[in-house]
């Protein structure tokens, strides 16, 4: 046990190091100027007292807008339209629903995401949110971004 932990702080102060020295040795790195001290009222409590700014560059000039070409103006965002695997995959995820709630379930979330439900509101988030569920109960999270 204490051989791991001593590894453990060994490793965590190798990183440490390890990213001291990369932010030290960052391009551009030479082009720091003087610390300049502003003066600035505390907005967090139990912070007060002066702020100091470091340019990270001497280099003023601010980068300059690039027309986008009116051709692009024009195009539409694509609508990403779930294939018959994809409800096929929904219908198999949800395991604790017989065939016929399956069948329901899944008419029903077609109808949310084309914008023909009759449901109201509040019972078409519970389905989506019984979907959502679903979905990341059969994947296991995977594919989920933080």
């Amino acid at each position: 046990m204490k051989r791991r932990s001593l590894t453990w702080l060994f490793f965590s102060l190798s990183a440490a190091l390890l990213a001291a020295l990369l932010l030290l040795h960052a391009p551009g790195a030479g082009a720091v100027q003087d610390p300049v001290e502003v003066s600035a009222p505390a907005k967090e409590p139990g912070r007060a007292g002066n702020l100091t700014v470091i340019p990270a560059t001497g280099d003023s000039k601010l980068p300059q807008a690039v027309p986008i070409p009116s051709s692009w103006r024009d195009i539409e965002p694509e609508r990403c339209e779930p294939t018959e695997e994809d409800w096929a995959f929904v219908r198999d995820a949800a395991t604790d629903l017989s065939e016929e709630e399956k069948t329901r379930f899944v008419t029903e979330i077609r109808k949310i995401f084309a914008g023909e439900s009759a449901l109201p509101r509040e019972e078409q988030d519970v389905l989506k949110r019984r979907l959502g569920y679903y979905l990341v109960e059969a994947t296991g999270g995977a594919g989920t971004p933080p």
